[in-house]
């Protein structure tokens, strides 16, 4: 089933009448040519968002930060050694099924750096853009906005570098939008594909929350939108409990069956002995309390690993990391991550920066100021729109408040969920104010020069900073001053 909005734009996101005619049940065949039907954007941006992403993947032939922990722990899953992880292992299991399929051994833990484990997270950086402009249609947003806004996602360096290499955000930021744009979908559809979207919604929440625990928030955003709108439209308490059910109970069992999984392909001593009990630990072959005769049931092994999670991650509190940042920062792209250097043959450096595009960082605050003003001045103009925004901005609020309150060192990437939002946010104001929230015939024909001159200036300047961030994102050599030249603030250095 698609997750785009089809025909007019609706006029509040909480308020939504019935699904459309062509959504309706006994259209199957024009469902079919519709699903066909992919907009020439949308592949462009998938297949600019997969070059950008694989190109060069293989470079550097090196560890690349926490590459050195997801590489190794996606490894123990081929020779069963037991290890232990601050996060749910749901990124890692996918990296070790990658790993088995393309026949990656657990030998190459060491220095090798098993360069392709990097493909599963560029494919999922490369859906990434895809699901987003979904994401921005059934936001109501024209294919004109929804194209800007993936846009703008696409040319950020920040999300570039962390789906280039053996690392799971990639996959939470997938599983976290994906989740909320088939939730957003089955809103407009009745029947069975209204559940087969709300089920998949669920079960994509339950996979983002299985990955890193802060992927709660897209299950959070979910669970206020479907509060509001029950209350709203006073739904039917028959459609209530099981909406409910398959809300909470699916996502539920996933987080669940995923670590299922993770102890079933871990059955001998390794490396994460240590951080679980002794009762634990005797049931891991090779453990030097290892005793065949001791019986643990999974929810025992489910709570105590949990806990430990839980524990190790408080036991952080206090830490620093030279490349941390706090919280208030990340908006003011303040503090990027080093990530990684190197020496080519002719003693030229080489470096790579999680570090996003200005254009587009500072940008969206001077976007989000425009907006504010527009709407104070114009607020005709964002009548039919307020559910929307008001939507983004609980979302944005929803991953990016309850970070304050984390105590560990905390890094520019956790931002991204809230950065998102504010992506979809301000394309969306801004396309209110410049007339491109309307799809005409033919639909790239702007309203006004001027407008079209706007859209199409702000997507020059966003390349042109992509373009020259792009060698600490690549890894491409630059000299002492060519270094100096990319770190614009004191903060970056």
């Amino acid at each position: 089933m698609e997750c785009r909005v089809a025909g007019s734009v609706r006029s509040r996101l909480l308020d939504r009448s019935a699904p459309d005619a062509e959504h309706a049940p006994g259209r199957p065949a024009k469902a079919a040519r519709r699903l066909l039907n992919v907009p020439p954007e949308l592949l462009v941006l998938t297949s600019l968002a997969a070059v950008t992403r694989l190109a060069a993947i293989t470079r550097p032939r090196a560890i690349v930060f926490d590459e050195v922990y997801f590489r190794a722990d996606a490894l123990y899953y081929l020779d069963g050694r037991y290890y232990f992880d601050l996060h749910p292992p749901l990124g890692k299991l996918l990296l070790g099924g990658w790993a088995k399929l393309f026949g990656v051994t657990a030998t190459a833990q060491g220095t090798d750096p098993a360069v392709a484990l990097r493909v599963l997270p560029a494919l999922a950086g490369t859906a990434l853009i895809a699901v987003f402009y979904q994401l921005m249609r059934e936001l109501t947003a024209s294919r004109r906005v929804a194209t800007f806004g993936a846009a703008l996602l696409l040319l950020d360096n920040a999300i570039l570098v962390e789906s280039r290499f053996i690392l799971i955000d990639s996959m939470l930021l997938l599983f976290g939008i994906g989740a909320i744009t088939c939730y957003l979908a089955s809103r407009r559809h009745t029947g069975r594909a209204h559940w087969i979207l709300l089920t998949s919604s669920a079960v994509l929440a339950g996979m983002a929350a299985a990955t890193k625990l802060t992927g709660l928030s897209a299950l959070g955003v979910i669970g206020l939108v479907w509060f509001a709108q029950t209350l709203r439209r006073r739904v039917s308490w028959r459609l209530v409990f099981p909406q409910a059910a398959v809300l909470l109970l699916v996502p539920a069992l996933v987080y669940v069956g995923v670590f299922a999984v993770h102890f079933q392909l871990l059955p001998d001593s390794g490396p994460g002995d240590a951080f679980m009990s002794q009762r634990f630990q005797s049931t891991l072959v090779g453990n030097a309390a290892y005793n065949p005769a001791v019986r643990m049931s999974f929810p025992d092994r489910f709570i105590e690993i949990n806990k430990a999670m839980l524990q190790y991650e408080a036991s952080l509190d206090g830490s620093h990391h030279p490349y941390s940042s706090t919280w208030t920062s990340w908006p003011l792209l303040k503090r990027p991550v080093y990530y990684w250097t190197g020496v080519t043959d002719t003693g030229r450096h080489e470096y790579i920066y999680l570090q996003g595009n200005p254009v587009i960082w500072w940008g969206l605050l001077v976007g989000a100021l425009v907006v504010a003003v527009g709407w104070i001045r114009r607020p005709e103009l964002f009548e039919r729109h307020r559910g929307v925004l008001a939507f983004l901005g609980v979302a944005w609020a929803a991953n990016f408040l309850p970070l304050s309150t984390i105590q560990r060192p905390m890094f520019l990437y956790h931002y991204f969920f809230a950065f998102i939002f504010s992506i979809a946010a301000v394309s969306i104001g801004l396309g209110l104010l410049s007339g491109w929230m309307t799809d005409g015939e033919p639909v790239w024909r702007f309203p006004s020069r001027r407008s079209a001159a706007l859209y199409g200036g702000i997507l020059a300047v966003a390349l042109a900073g992509f373009l020259f961030f792009a060698p600490i994102s690549y890894g491409l050599p630059l000299s002492d001053a060519g270094l100096a030249a990319h770190l614009w603030l004191p903060s970056w250095r």
